[in-house]
């Protein structure tokens, strides 16, 4: 393998793996990384690494009955036909992949509760790793990884693509001079209910805060510069954990047959989780997440995000964009190029755009700096979603499930909703009678 080549090996399939993060290392495979720079404001890179060659040498998931990797194995090779890549299966499939391919770089697109023991293994092994959000559920994983990361001198990025999206960014970068002061921070993030009851057998392990709330706390922390001093969340816990009676409901209200479901059983995880925290410039932050939209919602998501400053307000939602369609059979949608458009090439070839791809590329192009361009990590710096900007946003998923918890055994015993936390360096302090 040349010395202007990076391997990389990728475990999990991902809700947004054909759609997104396949489909990304697909046009990083076609023509490097350097046409995707323009989107993250790092083209100033295009020419050092336009010779780079991204390849992919393995895909791991857990089954082999599943056949998930095998299936992503063969997607790529309709264009790739000439490449070999290996599907591999197991309960620790990384381990196997990087003993066997030793891949410069690790993506894992693991379930939520799943990333911690790959990306240290990874680390370990020498490898840089791109890792799905969040970059794990506990303070104490974090630490581990921001720990491991630093001693090895290796790189962990995060997607977190939000950051990236042209509209939020642009309003959170003017937000100082335009709006003054922040008082409030509105953000609301809310996932199909297909999500929670079909696609994720892992709900259970996670909730709908730690899943896509990260998403707007890492657009906050990063662009606001602000640090989160204490937490107080309430969560709602009706439909999921009766889904063993409501999706006889649910599918009767759509004219199906209960038994298309493929879950039928209670789900033991929260509907919903509303979290409010205060930041140590007085700022409040009011996130409301949830994951059992209906399908027959507008938009593949609900999400918006406002900011109240003193002298004015800025509010970016995704349904306002502009692109609506209405079609026989499918009803009236709104659609989001910006994260996930394509393009159609006349060779055939299928190329997208977009902050989901950007946010790949810069984890991508702080590893290449790294390992090619001899660059140190304190010269990368922050153009990245680094490992060590998310142990506040673990922290707050962390405490916010912890009162979320409390707050309900509280109100289901009458006592309403009395408990907070207070968040320090070192810990988390619940407060409660």
């Amino acid at each position: 393998m040349s010395d202007r080549s990076i391997n990389v090996a990728i475990i999990g399939g991902g809700m947004f793996f054909d759609d997104i993060i396949g489909q990304s290392f697909k046009d990083f495979m076609h023509g490097g990384i350097a046409g995707a720079l323009t989107s993250i404001g790092m083209s100033h890179f295009a020419r050092d690494v336009a010779d780079v060659e991204i390849r992919v040498s393995a895909v791991g998931t857990r089954s082999e009955s599943s056949g998930t990797a095998g299936h992503i194995v063969n997607w790529f090779s309709e264009e790739f036909p000439n490449v070999q890549i290996e599907a591999c299966y197991g309960d620790s499939v990384w381990n196997d992949i990087i003993a066997k391919h030793q891949p410069d770089v690790l993506f894992v697109a693991t379930p939520d509760h799943v990333h911690t023991q790959p990306i240290l293994d990874a680390l370990e092994a020498g490898c840089d790793v791109i890792t799905e959000k969040p970059l794990c559920l506990t303070t104490s994983e974090a630490d581990q990884i921001i720990k491991l990361a630093r001693d090895k001198g290796r790189i962990v990025a995060v997607d977190m693509h939000k950051r990236y999206d042209p509209f939020i960014r642009d309003m959170m970068l003017k937000a100082p001079e335009q709006y003054g002061a922040i008082n409030r921070i509105r953000a609301v993030l809310e996932e199909p209910l297909e999500v929670s009851t079909d696609i994720f057998a892992w709900a259970e392990q996670s909730n709908p805060f730690a899943y896509v709330g990260c998403h707007w706390l890492d657009v906050v922390h990063h662009y606001m510069g602000v640090k989160p001093v204490s937490v107080f969340a309430t969560g709602q816990k009706n439909l999921l954990v009766n889904w063993d009676k409501h999706h006889v409901e649910v599918a009767k209200r759509r004219g199906v047959d209960p038994s298309t479901f493929k879950r039928q059983h209670a789900i033991n995880t929260w509907d919903s989780l509303d979290v409010a925290v205060t930041y140590d410039n007085g700022m409040r932050g009011d996130y409301n997440n949830n994951w059992i939209n209906p399908v027959e919602f507008e938009g593949a998501v609900n999400q918006e995000i406002e900011l109240y400053g003193v002298y004015g307000r800025g509010y970016v939602d995704q349904q306002d964009r502009g692109y609506r369609e209405a079609i026989i059979g499918d009803g009236s949608r709104t659609r989001n190029p910006s994260f996930g458009g394509r393009i159609r090439h006349t060779g055939g070839n299928l190329e997208i755009f977009g902050y989901g791809k950007a946010s790949i590329a810069s984890g991508l192009l702080a590893i290449i700096r790294r390992r090619l361009l001899g660059e140190s990590l304190e010269q990368i710096g922050d153009s990245y979603p680094t490992d060590a900007s998310q142990r506040d946003i673990v922290q707050v998923i962390e405490a916010a499930t912890m009162v979320a918890e409390k707050n309900h055994e509280h109100f289901v015993a009458g006592r309403g909703t009395p408990v907070t936390a207070l968040l320090t360096e070192s810990e988390i302090q619940l407060i409660q009678p």
